[in-house]
């Protein structure tokens, strides 16, 4: 008997994602039944006027709700990378400080950083009699 079979192992198990119907994933399932859910009560309201504005209001409630099931960036899901950008962002933004030690001392004398404020240059103040 011959034994040589060659099998393919994925390096990351985590980006294997079990397909439960139609090849969708649970979380596009639920996605796309949330997405029918709500858009499809704004289409049959919105087609009462005109057959365009139902497609739009389709359309406009439908899309983030879509965008969101399958965007993936960085292996997060869309609602966890939006909501990490918006606290590195706008909540929680980096603000490096300055602060002397006795390690860069001699860097803080050097840009005039002491005390925590830095030193102004100033210009000479010419007299009126100089100016004219």
């Amino acid at each position: 008997m011959n034994n040589n079979f060659v099998v393919s192992i994925p390096k990351e198990l985590k980006n294997i994602k079990s397909k439960l119907f139609f090849g969708l994933t649970k979380r596009q399932l639920i996605g796309f039944g949330i997405a029918l859910a709500l858009g499809l009560p704004v289409f049959l309201l919105l087609k009462k006027f005109s057959l365009d504005i139902g497609m739009f209001g389709l359309f406009f409630v439908a899309l983030p709700i879509i965008f969101c099931t399958i965007f993936t960036k960085n292996g997060m899901p869309a609602e966890t990378w939006i909501k990490i950008m918006l606290e590195y962002k706008y909540l929680y933004p980096q603000k490096r400080y300055f602060k002397v030690s006795q390690r860069n001392k001699w860097l803080a004398k050097e840009r005039n950083m002491m005390n925590g404020k830095k030193a102004r240059k100033t210009k000479p103040v010419r007299s009126v009699s100089e100016t004219g």
